[in-house]
């Protein structure tokens, strides 16, 4: 057979094959995943407009509102980025939970496994490419499951082996668990009985119980932090969280931003962030008084004491819903106007009932070289 000849049957025996690899291509192009949603400064983002994500925090730095999580292994990562921290930064409008309740980073142990919604950051990641480092929601697993309705069923439990065995219960929003799920237990874990402490004797198959849990990214199953047995202990577990969270906030002031400034009539309208206890807002009345501290993205303030200006509540409205919003907005009249009263800009506001007190002085942003030095 001549060369010639050889290569003409070459082409048609590997034509199609070639035409089948090129539609293929054509078709993942066409498959590619959408691009992120990008965050616009100063706008609330839609609805269903985050990725998820889950994973353990190993690190936090709760005065800036940063920290790291070791990510779940998931099924489309190359096992080469398994257990890769992925650091985070809690967006000013960003909401955490715990135990069912308002919280703060420092609230949460070291260890807890969380759900995350997370949103695109075009800076962050390896060589400033862009990675998914900006969080709206970060809750603990009692916070997610109770939040979706999602309770378990103990099957078995062995204390010999130090093993825990639940199904997920099926209820309205979710469909029974596919398969139970062994969980590891020691002396280490805290049980909690009619809102006491009990013990891993306290265990028996039949309970609906929720659960915390911790070394959930790593080889093996994660082991139990807290189990509670009944509504009782969990009720207590989200009215003690509540009232952590209301103490906080009373000595740092609600935060908000600027959505507009009328410099003629010296009034800023200020929509409140959500993710706190909307009780906190019965302390704001028409023509009562509120103290308005400047803030950074961290909501960190820079010297309470001195910098807060007075203003006078002129009018409280409903804003409109958003991700991210508490739906409350309030138009204020200050004393005076303030270099930091821009739109966009955001405020901490402390009504006259709340105390208005120095803060500790790694949470101020003043003098400048007061800064937390990571390694």
């Amino acid at each position: 057979m001549t060369q010639p000849m050889f290569l003409r049957r070459l082409c048609r025996f590997l034509l199609p094959s070639f035409v089948i690899l090129l539609s293929a291509f054509d078709v993942a192009a066409d498959d590619k995943p959408p691009a992120p949603f990008q965050l616009q400064r100063g706008q609330f983002p839609p609805e269903n407009t985050a990725t998820y994500f889950a994973g353990e925090m190993i690190f936090m730095d709760h005065v800036n509102r940063v920290g790291q999580l070791r990510p779940d292994r998931r099924g489309d990562q190359r096992t080469d980025d398994y257990d890769r921290p992925m650091p985070f930064t809690m967006l000013p409008y960003g909401t955490i939970r715990y135990h069912g309740a308002p919280a703060e980073l420092r609230d949460i142990p070291i260890g807890t496994h969380l759900h995350a919604q997370f949103y695109w950051d075009a800076k962050a990641g390896k060589n400033g490419k862009g990675a998914y480092a900006l969080v709206i929601l970060l809750e603990d697993d009692f916070s997610f499951n109770e939040r979706q309705g999602r309770m378990w069923q103990v099957d078995a439990v062995n204390l010999d082996k130090g093993s825990l065995s639940v199904t997920g219960i099926a209820s309205k929003d979710n469909p029974p668990g596919p398969k139970p799920i062994v969980y590891k237990i020691n002396p280490a874990t805290i049980v909690w009985k009619s809102g006491a402490l009990g013990g891993l004797t306290n265990l028996c198959a039949g309970q609906t119980v929720l659960l915390n849990v911790t070394v959930a990214t790593l080889k093996g199953p994660a082991r139990c932090t807290d189990i509670w047995l009944d509504a009782e202990s969990r009720g207590r577990a989200t009215a003690h969280q509540f009232e952590v969270h209301r103490a906080y906030e009373k000595a740092h002031g609600l935060p908000g931003w600027i959505d507009a400034v009328d410099n003629e009539k010296r009034l800023l309208t200020v929509t409140l962030f959500g993710g706190f206890d909307s009780g906190l807002t019965n302390d704001f009345k028409i023509n009562g008084r509120v103290a308005a501290l400047v803030a950074e993205d961290s909501l960190r303030c820079y010297d309470q004491i001195n910098d807060r200006m007075y203003c006078e509540i002129i009018g409280i409205r409903t804003a409109p819903a958003a991700p991210g919003s508490s739906g409350t907005q309030l138009v204020i009249k200050p004393e005076n106007l303030l270099e930091g009263f821009r739109p966009q800009r955001i405020l901490r506001l402390l009504p006259d009932k709340w105390p208005l007190d120095d803060l500790p002085w790694e949470e101020m942003l003043w003098p400048g070289d007061n800064r937390l030095k990571l390694p």
